[in-house]
């Protein structure tokens, strides 16, 4: 079957999609930069990810509204992805009904927003329960220890789910399979396709931690790699709005 002409007026998305997606992509770029500056100034975050729970819980409980502000903007911007990850396989994608590489794609997206905002909540919800269970007065030196040990096993299960599951393996399982369907289907340029599939390798090498195995780079590292692409397929989408007549 001969492929649709993408300069087609039916093949070609409107303006306002173009400009809707443009935006989303460059505030999923750029977004993260809000958490990370309110959470990095309160709790040295995301260095505090690794502290031990003696530390973190006095630190926690200190920058309560800090932590509560940061992890609420942590949150906005980790559901985000959902839209972000929709919009780009549509735009990706031939008109007319979605592929299978596209729903997949889709459910990726879908999965690691879930996993993402099940891992931040361990610190808007079980953490704050832990902190202040951790400086009630006479408390026994048993009693903190416990209280210590629940907090490691939380941060390390919400750290499975949040880092591992939804920022790296399910958030590369997306971007690996919207840049096939990018190369397959030709509606956005080749260079888009062959970056999203180098940047959603890297993004998933910090989930070989799950296995056992040390990944050679850091989850700040290869996330930065992702959040470059969004940025760059949010100005090529705006720029490509700016070119359509209103």
């Amino acid at each position: 079957m001969t492929p649709r002409d993408p300069s087609s007026a039916d093949a070609t998305p409107s303006r306002s999609l173009l400009l809707a997606a443009g935006l989303v992509l460059l505030a999923q770029g750029l977004g993260l930069f809000a958490p990370m500056a309110v959470l990095g100034g309160a709790i040295q975050w995301p260095d505090s990810l690794d502290y031990p729970p003696s530390q973190m819980l006095p630190l926690l409980r200190e920058q309560l509204d800090a932590v509560r502000l940061g992890y609420g903007l942590y949150l906005g911007y980790s559901l985000l992805f959902l839209v972000t990850g929709v919009l780009t396989v549509r735009l990706a994608s031939r008109p007319g009904p979605l592929g299978a590489l596209a729903l997949i794609a889709i459910g990726a997206a879908a999965a690691s927003a879930l996993a993402r905002a099940i891992g931040i909540l361990r610190w808007l919800t079980g953490s704050v329960s832990l902190a202040e269970a951790h400086a009630a007065p006479g408390l026994s030196a048993e009693g903190r220890a416990a209280v210590e040990t629940m907090q490691a096993a939380i941060n390390a299960w919400g750290g499975a789910i949040g880092e591992m599951l939804g920022v790296a393996a399910f958030a590369a399982i997306w971007a690996i399979a919207a840049s096939l369907v990018i190369l397959r289907d030709r509606r956005l340029p080749a260079w888009a396709g062959l970056t999203g599939l180098l940047a959603g390798v890297l993004l998933a090498l910090p989930a070989l931690e799950l296995f056992g195995i040390a990944p050679p780079v850091s989850i700040v590292i290869s996330t930065t790699g992702i959040q470059l692409w969004f940025l760059a397929l949010g100005l090529l989408l705006l720029w490509r709005a700016l070119r359509r007549p209103a």
